[in-house]
């Protein structure tokens, strides 16, 4: 499975999870000039200057370990960290996401009067990847991208819109814009029988001559695609579109869980914008064997923070993206009880990472979840049914399959026979 996107989204990495749940083998192509790569993923500019596989082993630079010039220091003063000659400051240095690994991003050597000249980014692997030179209204003129032993491989001048491939041997390659260089990159790097999976509408204008048959266009929701479907072989919907009315020639992805994987832990997720969830404190404290999580992605009110001191309640008030993956990961139960909208289609999320779903008839946010024999209309019920699954952990999986076949949530078996038939598509 080869799968090109306009860039790294949250949608490719919901379909990444899915492909490994599915143990789908796939690589990534993004289409813009991104350096900081997995191995699985390559783009516009890691096609020039990856191309040995030592490239990509290593681990981000310590910042420690910059080379700068002799006497010259990294001072740091805890997350502001910089170069210093002895007398004055010459560069900032940014600090990856995880500020406590102390690893570099990027340094922003200063010109005059501390302006910043120039940016050299680093990537995973603990090189610097790319430098861009700044004019002084500090916008980038050019950009050099280097592989691992320095080269400068690829040139961007990006006032003209340029790009300039520098090869060992000399023979050097100018492309008009970005247009005529992805199409050039494209047309070496599309493999000639497997499956080829579009993340953007936009990019069907770069595989014109590959077989229907081979392709597929996936996207977050189903909509404003007329037209789309007499070009691919199949649109895969990321969403909920299996809450809604069903389409030819559409397959949602979305609620796929492998239920063999799955093992039941007494967690129990909530997200919320409201600190109105009926039933939750019922629940907090006629069931301390399981440790409620509550999360929001602003400030909580009272009625949650008062929970705060019971030993079986996590709140997570602004929570981080990396926090709420852990948790939609390692709980086993949602509770769809909160009044108000649905916080980034959360009980979506909680399907499809094997949580089964409690709530109550008057609170759920999708009509199909009241078909649900763990959706109640009371808390009294539904506190009798979280009781039976506690003392009765063995019914969990039978009861992720009861969820599975109510909602008409996607079949492993349905979903690897849609990507054998696009592998198998004739050349």
């Amino acid at each position: 499975m080869f799968i090109i996107a306009a860039e790294q989204t949250r949608e490719l990495n919901h379909l990444r999870k899915l492909l490994d749940k599915l143990g789908q083998p796939y690589r990534v192509f993004i289409t813009n000039l991104e350096t900081d790569l997995d191995q699985e993923t390559e783009s516009l500019a890691t096609f020039f200057t990856q191309t040995d596989p030592a490239s990509k082993i290593g681990e981000p630079l310590f910042f420690n370990d910059l080379s700068v010039p002799e006497l010259w220091e990294c001072w740091t003063l805890g997350i502001t960290t910089y170069l210093f000659d002895g007398e004055e400051r010459r560069a900032n240095i940014v600090l990856r996401e995880d500020l406590l690994s102390r690893t570099v991003d990027r340094v922003e050597w200063f010109g005059q009067k501390e302006e910043i000249a120039s940016i050299d980014f680093y990537n995973r692997y603990g090189w610097r990847s790319q430098q861009s030179l700044l004019n002084e209204g500090a916008q980038p003129y050019l950009e050099i991208y280097l592989n691992r032993q320095q080269e400068e491989v690829l040139l961007h001048f990006v006032l003209q819109g340029t790009f300039l491939h520098q090869t060992s041997k000399g023979r050097d390659q100018l492309y008009a814009d970005r247009e005529e260089l992805q199409r050039a990159v494209l047309k070496q790097v599309l493999p000639e029988k497997e499956a080829v999976l579009l993340m953007d509408q936009s990019l069907l204008a770069f595989v014109k001559e590959l077989p229907k048959e081979r392709l597929a266009l996936c996207r977050s929701t189903g909509a404003d695609l007329e037209g789309i479907k007499e070009r691919v072989e199949q649109i895969l919907v990321l969403e909920a579109a299996h809450l809604h009315e069903k389409k030819e020639g559409y397959t949602s992805l979305s609620g796929f869980v492998d239920v063999d994987q799955e093992k039941f832990q007494p967690e129990a997720l909530v997200m919320t914008a409201s600190q109105e969830v009926e039933g939750l404190a019922d629940l907090v404290h006629d069931f301390p064997q399981v440790t409620f999580h509550i999360a929001a992605l602003t400030a909580m009110g009272p009625k949650l923070t008062d929970l705060d001191p019971c030993p079986n309640v996590r709140l997570y008030p602004g929570i981080s993206m990396e926090n709420y993956e852990e948790l939609l990961a390692t709980c086993s139960l949602y509770l769809d009880c909160n009044q108000g909208e649905e916080v980034m289609n959360s009980s979506i999320r909680a399907l499809e990472n094997g949580q089964i779903l409690l709530g109550l008839q008057s609170t759920v946010h999708h009509e199909a979840y009241k078909e649900l024999t763990t959706i109640t209309a009371s808390v009294e019920e539904m506190k009798a049914r979280l009781g039976a699954l506690v003392q009765h952990p063995e019914s969990y999986e039978e009861l992720l399959r009861e969820q599975v076949r109510i909602l008409q949530l996607p079949q492993k078996e349905a979903l690897m026979e849609i990507f054998k038939q696009l592998e198998g598509g004739k050349g």
